[in-house]
């Protein structure tokens, strides 16, 4: 039997998102940003300020870690979090995807396949996000627990990253898509039988989720906190964001969920989910134009 389909409104925590460039131990300067299409972005005690369709430059003219990142994207919010709550150096550079800032000639020299996340390092710039993590992990010697030594843990983590692109995240983008981005576009909703559909597809992968990589553990990898436990929980809070209240009726998936928060830190988990927490607020209006008639055409070949 299909599992009966709940949607809620997600809890709007209060709170700015912040616009950073992070030091360990020290407090990061923060500032309001608009939603999407909103207008420019003041930058706080250290920060940079994007406006405009370009990627702003560095705040201090000197080449450290720069993450070019926008939180309403899931690889995103992991980087952003995994980077604050091991307390590494760093520029949160916001590259605004409803703007189209990632399709610019100046974004186009950090990352040539226009997508973030994106890393500059000095001279040095690397794309994917699984890619970046693992390199912040062995630059910076983050704990062990993050991406472990021992070869079984290790192959643990590698074997979720491995399974997660076409089912938890595929899954669950093209659920939060149909039910947020393409009603948006076209005025209309998702007809109830293919939004149901596009439930039962998460649905599906939940249940493998929780029987083959969680099981009865603590988390994926085992009794600590790993970049897989990261990386399925921020991409289990887009449908949620979308109001699919999928943690309910799902105990040891919520417990776990509780867990993963509070290894990271719920104040900063919270705070990274904010902006998307806030996704009901988006029109029309704040997307580039050719960007909406590009999400309409893919949108309706996937529905």
């Amino acid at each position: 039997m299909p599992r009966a389909v709940r949607w809620q409104s997600p809890a709007d925590p209060s709170g700015p998102v912040p616009w950073v460039r992070h030091r360990p131990g020290g407090s990061a300067g923060r500032c309001r940003p608009a939603l999407p299409g909103a207008g420019p972005v003041p930058a706080g005690p250290g920060g940079t300020a994007l406006t405009g369709p370009a990627v702003g430059g560095s705040g201090s003219g000197t080449m450290g870690l720069e993450l070019y990142l926008d939180l309403l994207s899931q690889p995103c919010r992991a980087l952003y979090i995994f980077a604050r709550s091991n307390n590494i150096p760093f520029e949160f550079k916001r590259v605004q995807l409803a703007k189209g800032q990632h399709k610019t000639e100046e974004f186009r020299k950090v990352n040539v396949l226009m997508k973030v996340p994106a890393l500059r390092d000095g001279s040095f710039t690397l794309a994917e996000s699984i890619a970046i993590l693992l390199y912040l992990v062995q630059k910076f010697k983050t704990p062990d627990h993050w991406y472990p030594a021992d070869l079984q843990k290790r192959a643990r983590v590698d074997e979720y990253l491995s399974w997660q692109h076409i089912n938890i995240r595929a899954k669950g983008s093209k659920l939060f898509l149909s039910k947020v981005l393409l009603p948006l576009i076209t005025g209309q909703p998702l007809p109830p039988e293919k939004l149901e559909f596009a439930t039962e597809e998460l649905n599906v992968a939940l249940k493998q989720f929780e029987e083959k990589f969680l099981q009865d553990k603590p988390f994926i990898a085992g009794s600590e906190v790993s970049l897989a436990d990261l990386v399925a929980l921020v991409e289990l809070m887009q449908p949620v964001c979308a109001g699919y209240a999928l943690f309910e009726e799902r105990p040891a998936l919520a417990a776990w969920r509780r867990r993963v928060e509070e290894a990271v830190g719920k104040e900063l988990f919270l705070e990274a989910h904010q902006e998307i927490m806030n996704v009901k607020n988006l029109t029309a209006d704040q997307f580039a134009p050719e960007l909406l008639e590009n999400f309409k055409q893919q949108l309706l070949k996937q529905n």
